[in-house]
């Protein structure tokens, strides 16, 4: 998959179109089923791939399935966008495809078995003027034989000129063939015009009182005016902060020499799964990625920082946000003139965002986070956001 999707993006020859054809050139729509391809992770017959993805609890490292999770997105958008439904001939526009954003990846209540295939499959379900969304699933045989769908996910993929990444290439368009496909298309549709609405937006009036009640009950238990004192269920936002650092090596970068996007999501999802494993004090589950977006693109050599905090608790559900920023100075000369010394900070540039919704699968109540500071209280909202419309979404 991934060697078929670099030849083809290497017979791409830029120079040969010219600004008119680009812009003018005639593109076909496509069929849904016209980019549709599966995938199979042979784990039960490869001892090293078995090695490669077996987690410390036996079971499947989904790290490295957000990883393929994030090939295969790329690879079905370059089919989309091929002249025959494969990608043997050159692209029919010069163009870089890339990840934009991971609307959201649910992860189903079915945990996976080292030895047994994995099935990814993906096509296509909107297409834009240079956007696309990519829905992928993920399939496993039980212990009889039945398949069941593990997870869902859905990529938003822009397409880029590849000789300047700030100019956008146009997509082939989704054309419907059943009344299926057309409601898919008009579903997704809708919601790709409704993406973020949720999380990014003022608080409301209701969120206000949250956050008034939530503060009037600390301060309540206090003697000292206007001191807020935690029981012994609760613990401050800042106090669940847990981060890494990396430095970006060569073996990470993707066709484009940036560094893979599969990789990144791969480092922020153990980072968040070791933080709630930490806060839950013993096994988590993940249930569910949203809002994941890929702001700025990681240079190889870059010094990467993850940062994450628990953003929201209810019950057994615990919300995690994990933050991913640069701080090279000899790469990015102009964050030496941002740099605090004698305050001990250190300029960062923002490059990814990532939200995870876990599962305590040992702890029925896990301690309740609270904000201290605005911005946590900022955080503190959006988790509320997210962690409620997955209960909404996939707890039954």
């Amino acid at each position: 998959m991934v060697s078929s999707t670099f030849c083809h993006v290497a017979k791409c020859q830029p120079d040969s179109f010219s600004e008119e054809e680009k812009n003018s050139k005639k593109l076909e729509p496509r069929t849904i089923s016209h980019s549709y391809r599966k995938f199979v992770i042979p784990l039960s017959t490869d001892t090293n791939k078995q090695k490669q993805y077996l987690s410390a609890a036996r079971s499947v490292r989904l790290g490295k399935i957000l990883e393929d999770l994030d090939h295969m997105a790329v690879h079905v958008a370059y089919v989309h966008n091929s002249d025959n439904g494969t990608l043997d001939e050159p692209m029919t526009l010069p163009r870089t495809i890339v990840t934009a954003s991971v609307k959201r990846i649910d992860f189903h209540d079915i945990e996976m078995h080292p030895s047994r295939d994995v099935i990814i499959d993906g096509q296509v379900t909107y297409a834009g003027t240079s956007s696309m969304q990519v829905c992928l699933r993920l399939f496993q045989n039980d212990e009889i034989g039945n398949l069941n769908q593990l997870l869902k996910a859905e990529f938003i993929m822009v397409s880029r000129d590849p000789l300047d990444a700030s100019k956008k290439v146009r997509v082939h368009g989704l054309t419907a063939k059943t009344p299926d496909e057309a409601e898919t298309i008009n579903k997704t549709k809708e919601h790709f015009r409704r993406m973020g609405s949720s999380t990014n937006k003022q608080p409301t009036n209701e969120e206000f009182q949250v956050i008034h009640n939530m503060y009037s009950e600390l301060v309540g238990r206090s003697m000292v005016h206007d001191v807020a004192v935690l029981s012994n269920t609760e613990m401050w936002m800042h106090k669940t902060n847990l981060s890494v650092t990396e430095i970006c090596f060569p073996e990470y970068q993707n066709m484009y020499g940036k560094i893979f996007g599969g990789f990144l999501m791969r480092k922020a999802l153990e980072l968040a799964h070791t933080n709630a494993k930490l806060y839950c004090k013993g096994r988590v589950a993940i249930r569910s990625m949203d809002q994941i977006e890929f702001q700025k693109p990681v240079e190889i050599g870059h010094v990467l920082h993850f940062d994450s905090f628990v953003t929201y608790t209810d019950g057994k559900y615990v919300q995690v946000k994990v933050a991913a920023t640069i701080s090279d100075q000899h790469k990015l000369p102009e964050l030496a003139k941002l740099n605090h010394p004698t305050l001990g900070e250190e300029a960062r540039v923002n490059t990814n965002v990532f939200n995870f919704t876990m599962e305590s699968v040992e702890n029925p109540n896990v301690l309740r986070v609270v904000p201290k500071h605005y911005v946590h209280t900022t955080s503190y909202l959006e988790g509320r956001r997210l962690l409620n419309n997955t209960l909404k979404r996939i707890v039954k």
